[in-house]
């Protein structure tokens, strides 16, 4: 009995996210990351560890076009990312959560915080009221909406934080 075995060989996957030469220091202060190259695969699983002020805020920022880096290229689902408007496909499919909830919530109402994204996105008002709908809905924020986001407990606020990521 024969077997006939194909082999097919395949390019390696385009990395998702692509740092290449990424350098940033703080004004006034040494390099946080100085020449860093990194590659981010679809379906890997990435722990990022370190102590407090080691950077990995730090490379999320950049990553998400926050912060800019001093030099180095930011690749992104293939493309390169210099701009403002070069990160908006970014920001549309990855999020990110401060670790802190005050410093991502700063709309007077839980709405408000939740519809910026969306609107900062250019959807319409009314694909944002059916977002804001839909997220507050899901998380069971419902009767969020309309509370101040300055009186929330900082377990919901973390809940909001998250629904803003979301609704993005």
């Amino acid at each position: 009995m024969y077997y006939r075995i194909n082999v097919i060989l395949m390019k390696e996957k385009e990395p998702i996210i692509k740092l290449v030469d990424l350098s940033f220091a703080y004004p006034y202060r040494d390099y946080v990351f100085n020449k860093l190259n990194f590659n981010f695969y679809q379906g890997d699983r990435i722990g990022l560890l370190g102590p407090n002020g080691s950077g990995k805020t730090t490379l999320f920022q950049l990553i998400m076009g926050l912060l800019k880096p001093n030099g180095g290229k930011i690749e992104i689902f293939g493309k390169k990312r210099r701009t403002e408007n070069d990160f908006i496909e970014v920001r549309e499919k990855i999020g990110l959560l401060f670790q802190d909830p005050d410093d991502q919530l700063f709309s007077p109402t839980v709405a408000e915080d939740i519809a910026f994204g969306p609107l900062n996105l250019r959807k319409s008002n009314q694909e944002t009221k059916k977002i804001l709908k839909d997220t507050l809905e899901l998380l069971g924020l419902s009767n969020f909406e309309d509370r101040i986001t300055y009186n929330l407990s900082y377990g919901e606020k973390r809940l909001v934080s998250m629904a803003t990521v979301w609704a993005m």
